[in-house]
């Protein structure tokens, strides 16, 4: 009886022991890259699903999306917009439902506005440092990534000030194809502050060597659209800045060099950097 119970232990551990160590079973990848619509309706576009798996594609769009189709034949997943983006400023997306065997993902299809054919890069999860910044006026280094400008990043002019040229350096995470990029101004209340008079934009994919893509003069006195002579802080200053190129340049870090201001005393404000790539 001993024995027997001993065999049977023996049997028990070996299932055990057995079981842990296979392997779970290999259920395939599937990636889908995103989706672009033009504005109209009827605009169409064409994706192939990155996948090993042989199994059919299954797709739903999510609910309230009733503006886009999407079908799969193989690995082709077409996709249509059935009404038009009614918007004239703003892109409208909707998240797509993949199922294809075991495994489950989703992809997003972007319908443009009437004219768009820059995007702007997800900035949350940027950073920022530079030569020097004021504290404690402003918000730092971390108000460059919102859209609020009553928030900045303001040159340091506490103990004796800094001295030009002032830089920061953006760290985006990621190299990113950008074809245009947007410095904000500070805003206090209607005014728009155009401290900034002389800036160079310099970009880099190891923080090392920079190379100077674009820029822009912003003199004070200057004349406004409507004849205005406009000599300080005003609404008809513009509300930003839009450096564009003629052609995308890859980078990972973005370096503004403020080497003159429209101030006495050299201080300046920025309130936000975006970058833009095509679409």
């Amino acid at each position: 009886m001993k024995k027997l119970s001993y065999l049977l232990s023996i049997l028990l551990v070996a299932i055990f022991y057995g079981c842990k160590e296979q392997e779970q079973p290999y259920v395939g990848y599937i990636v889908i890259e995103r989706a672009v619509l033009e504005a109209a309706e009827g605009s169409t576009t064409t994706l192939t699903a990155d996948t090993d798996i042989p199994s059919e594609i299954l797709l739903s769009v999510e609910e309230g999306a009733d503006w886009c189709t999407v079908s799969a034949s193989g690995k082709t997943i077409t996709v249509k917009a059935t009404q038009t983006n009614p918007d004239p400023s703003n892109y409208r997306t909707a998240t797509v439902n993949v199922r294809c065997g075991y495994r489950t993902t989703t992809f997003t299809v972007l319908q443009k506005y009437e004219g768009q054919n820059t995007l702007q890069y997800d900035w949350t999860k940027w950073t920022a440092t530079g030569s020097d910044v004021e504290t404690s006026d402003g918000g730092g280094y971390a108000s460059l990534f919102s859209e609020d400008r009553t928030k900045y990043w303001h040159s340091q002019y506490s103990d004796g000030g800094a001295p030009l040229p002032h830089w920061l350096v953006i760290d985006m995470k990621e190299e990113l194809e950008c074809i245009s990029f947007a410095i904000g101004r500070r805003a206090y209340g209607e005014n728009n502050y155009g401290s900034v008079k002389k800036l160079e934009l310099w970009v880099s994919t190891n923080n090392e060597d920079f190379i100077e893509v674009g820029g822009f003069t912003f003199s004070l006195p200057w004349e406004a659209p409507d004849g205005t002579i406009v000599e300080d802080n005003s609404p008809l200053i513009p509300a930003e800045e839009v450096i564009s190129l003629q052609e995308p340049v890859t980078a990972r870090y973005v370096k503004l060099v403020i080497t003159e201001t429209n101030t006495s005393n050299g201080a300046c404000q920025v309130a936000y950097l975006k970058a833009y790539g095509k679409i």
